[in-house]
């Protein structure tokens, strides 16, 4: 099937021509197409059958070029091909949390998924300060189980590197390693400030030489240490849920790199979510101490959820397939040192890539709507500093840290509870 960019005109025109569409929906002469304005990179498209809504899909498209700048910004539609594969590997080990993929092409740079339109993304509902009791638990899970079975720990040397070539996804690792990890840090024409934000503000995470040196390490490990198939690119607003459910979207940035990216990606936007919430939940007529307390719990039980998840993973998996490395009187005991070990790095890694994911978010391209919408500048400016003091000494000082409790408690220091 020969590329053509769809179009809200032309969606369901092509729907006719899958043969699993009929499956999903009844009457193919009787739908409604909605086209989702919010996507960064991709187009996308709802689709629902009119006299029954609850026979829908949602069609996600790459096209050749970045969406949120247009044209101008060519970049390959071969990301769609890295998003498709990442959700089939997804599915394979945690589907309670992957929306069901019907149909994908490759030629087309599409997938056709289910619509999960009993539930909304993450992001904003939290700016709505609404609570979500199964969080923690549901992402800790998603990330242990689809993480774990691509580690080293897991696969044969072999098997591990061919799937790592199947994964070299360079153009979204080049906008991680400039949005995130370099542009931020210095006076580049792509960095976004409002008016109330002073030269000593930029100063402040420009010109501090120790500070670029710790984002240095963190940009080397993502570059170099790949570890585990990552998401890529799990902040909050790659997360749609309800009460009950958790899915998690979006994988186009999927890739092998240092386990932590992924875990300090979502805390990072639970604590970018804990400053805007200082001002946000007044602004909802709300006293702001139970809303921000359920947010830093929610950080604390993600890393400690995955945690102990993650090594029982590991070692069930030794269990099923014992290995002779460990065959001796002492061995256990080498073994248990192995995953602390490991999971110590993990768990560095994790506070090092939150910090630069928030810094990222203060002054780079792409903000967070939880920040970037409060209308009071004054106000903004406060959250902002508060986050930009925390992710400074989170990334600068990530190995002093003994407890991901002792990184909510500098949360707190610097923003009390109230």
């Amino acid at each position: 099937m020969e590329y053509r960019q769809l179009s809200p005109e032309t969606v369901l025109g092509f729907l006719k021509d899958i043969p699993s569409a009929q499956q999903i929906l009844s009457d193919l002469d009787d739908l409604e197409v909605e086209e989702v304005g919010d996507g960064n990179l991709n187009f996308v498209y709802k689709v629902r059958q009119r006299k029954n809504p609850e026979q829908t899909v949602v069609i996600k498209q790459a096209v050749p070029f970045l969406r949120i700048v247009g044209e101008s910004w060519p970049l390959s539609r071969t990301r769609m091909n890295f998003e498709i594969q990442a959700l089939e590997h997804h599915t394979k080990y945690c589907p309670q949390h992957v929306p069901k993929i019907y149909y994908s092409s490759t030629d087309m740079s599409l997938v056709v998924m289910q619509n999960l339109n009993r539930h909304a993304v993450l992001r904003g509902e939290m700016i709505q300060g609404k609570v979500f009791p199964k969080l923690a638990e549901h992402i800790s899970s998603f990330l242990a189980n689809t993480l774990f079975p691509t580690t080293d720990w897991c696969m044969t040397g072999g098997e591990k590197k061919a799937m790592v070539g199947r994964f070299i996804n360079p153009e979204l690792c080049k906008i991680t390693e400039d949005f995130v990890l370099t542009n931020p840090y210095e006076d580049h024409e792509t960095n976004v400030y409002h008016e109330e934000v002073t030269q000593a503000d930029k100063d402040y995470l420009q010109h501090d030489s120790q500070l670029k040196v710790a984002v240095a390490e963190m940009k080397y490990a993502f570059m170099n240490h790949s570890e585990a198939l990552l998401h890529g690119d799990l902040h909050i607003g790659s997360i749609m849920a309800n009460n009950e459910e958790t899915y998690v979207i979006d994988p186009e940035f999927a890739f092998f790199g240092p386990i932590g990216f992924d875990l300090g990606a979502f805390i990072g936007n639970l604590f970018l979510a804990y400053y805007a919430h200082e001002v946000r939940q007044k602004m909802l007529g709300r006293e702001p101490f139970e809303y921000r307390n359920w947010i830093l719990r929610t950080a604390e039980e993600t890393w400690n959820q995955f945690q102990s998840k993650f090594e029982a993973n590991w070692v069930a998996h030794e269990q099923d397939a014992p290995s002779s490395y460990w065959n001796y009187p002492e061995g256990q005991i080498g073994f248990a040192l192995q995953r602390q070990r490991f999971l110590r790095h993990i768990f560095e890694d994790t506070i090092g890539f939150a910090a630069c994911k928030m810094m990222r978010r203060i002054y780079g391209l792409a903000k967070v709507a939880d920040i970037a919408e409060i209308p009071d500048l004054k106000a903004r400016l406060g959250v902002e500093r508060n986050v930009m003091r925390m992710a400074k000494l989170m990334v600068q000082q990530r190995g002093s840290f003994r407890s991901i409790e002792e990184l909510t408690a500098l949360a707190q220091e610097i923003s009390p509870l109230r």
